[in-house]
């Protein structure tokens, strides 16, 4: 596979520059087109959810206050957009959109070969946190999911978690271009698994010379264990199958999903 477009969104939340900039340098290592997209919510259609037991003049009042907000969110979104854009002298393309954010994206991201969003901070991007999972779940392609500090260098020293699983092979396929253009790829296991001879066999195939080092994460869960390898060895990226247990079962018991996404303080390509 070969990246030849990125689509890269801009949420207007607290994340957005450094996504943009981080979609940007991406873009840039791959010489590919780059495609933003903000989508706007529809404020007549919260109506029916924020009206019930409410007069009219406080449901025209609040409709009010949200199309504010969303006008304010559109325009931090294309202020980003801007500045990233004569910051790096980057070629992208923007596109605005009316509609439920997780499903303009579900639909708009099948047709690209690479998704880059921010990772949502805490309770205040749970919108953030839907169209992830959409993007993840909906649209068959691989996800950079940026940090909220911009990528300076994206690729060169590469952590590639491996379990076994399928949505570990998974993520290796799709994240060959990455892995074939890295100048240092090494494999990260936790615990005993057997298909790593295999899978760095099947990697040379691909002309990758990667290496292996297994992790023993003491006390720390398997998660955090990847991410304090990831940043003592100075990688720039870590690819990670997403979500080998159900999000529910993720978002009620743990597991590294959800330890990744709410801490990583370096990019993560993931697929599921």
């Amino acid at each position: 596979m070969t990246i030849r477009s990125i689509l890269a969104i801009a949420d207007g939340g607290t994340t957005t520059q450094a996504t943009l900039e981080t979609a940007v340098v991406t873009a840039k290592r791959f010489g590919t087109a780059l495609d933003v997209l903000h989508v706007m919510a529809d404020v007549n259609s919260v109506v029916p959810v924020i009206g019930e037991g409410m007069s009219g003049a406080m449901v025209e009042q609040l409709m009010s206050a949200m199309a504010q907000t969303i006008a304010s969110r559109a325009a931090r979104a294309r202020d980003a957009y801007k500045k990233a854009c004569s910051e790096t002298g980057a070629d992208a393309s923007w596109r605005e959109i009316t509609g439920r954010e997780a499903d303009v994206v579900a639909a708009a991201g099948r047709l690209t070969d690479l998704i880059v969003i921010g990772r949502p901070n805490g309770e205040a991007e749970a919108p953030l946190a839907a169209t992830l999972d959409a993007a993840l779940f909906d649209t068959g392609r691989p996800v950079l999911v940026a940090s909220p500090t911009a990528a300076r260098t994206i690729a060169g020293r590469v952590a590639l978690a491996w379990n076994g699983s399928a949505q570990a092979a998974r993520v290796v396929g799709a994240a060959l271009p990455f892995l074939e253009s890295a100048e240092h790829v090494t494999v990260l296991t936790v615990g005993t698994i057997d298909s790593v001879k295999d899978l760095i066999a099947y990697l040379g195939r691909h002309d990758v010379r990667a290496s292996h080092e297994a992790i023993a994460p003491g006390g720390a869960s398997t998660g955090a264990a990847l991410l304090a390898h990831a940043e003592q060895t100075r990688a720039d990226l870590l690819i990670m199958g997403a979500y080998g247990h159900s999000r529910l079962r993720e978002m009620i018991l743990g597991g590294a999903t959800r330890d990744v996404l709410s801490a990583a303080a370096i990019p993560v390509v993931m697929a599921h």
